[in-house]
């Protein structure tokens, strides 16, 4: 009989270990949730106290009644009249980044924000004009242009065997002739 209590006792010892620490985690938990309901009181004062700071000031500026003067303009970005070279040395093409950092130093803009705004809405004015038909005079570089090529008759290389080809649009693109003297 002896060894039937120990047994049970042995039994009832992992039943009395869970109950321990689930009273632990219960109380982790009740400390965490306490944490949690102070840091979001203290937020709400911090944020009435920061409304009362601010409706504060509005009504001191008004009962003062002066006048503020025009702050001064900043002063100009230089322009670098010099582009940076691109980090893919292989294939020397700028990533849209590094395109965009070139058009803050050459047009004197200081956010990127900006300059990255430039780039797409110049974009999307050469779009829309190509979708119309338009020819695209870029001033001193080219013009840009939309061409119909005609529908032909090509072959299959792997087979060899004939191939229509239909009718399509194509971007064109024709330099300029100071440029072509510039670059090549």
């Amino acid at each position: 009989m002896a060894t039937k209590k120990k047994k049970n006792t042995a039994r009832k010892k992992p039943a009395s270990t869970k109950k321990s620490s689930t009273k632990k985690s219960n109380t982790k938990n009740s400390n965490a949730r306490k944490k949690a309901t102070n840091k979001k009181t203290s937020k709400k004062v911090t944020k009435k106290k920061a409304t009362k700071k601010t409706s504060t000031k509005k009504t001191t500026k008004k009962a003062t009644g002066k006048k503020t003067t025009a702050k001064a303009a900043p002063a100009p970005i230089k322009k670098t009249r010099s582009c940076s070279r691109p980090k893919n040395t292989r294939t020397l093409s700028y990533t849209r980044s590094e395109f965009v950092q070139n058009v803050m130093g050459y047009c004197g803009i200081e956010k990127k924000s900006v300059a990255k705004e430039l780039c797409d809405d110049f974009n999307n004015l050469l779009v829309d004009c190509l979708k119309k038909g338009y020819k695209i005079p870029l001033l001193g570089v080219g013009k840009l242009y939309v061409r119909k090529s005609k529908a032909r008759m090509g072959r299959n290389p792997a087979t060899g065997a004939p191939i229509r080809i239909p009718a399509k649009k194509r971007v064109k693109f024709s330099v300029a002739k100071a440029v072509k003297e510039a670059v090549l």
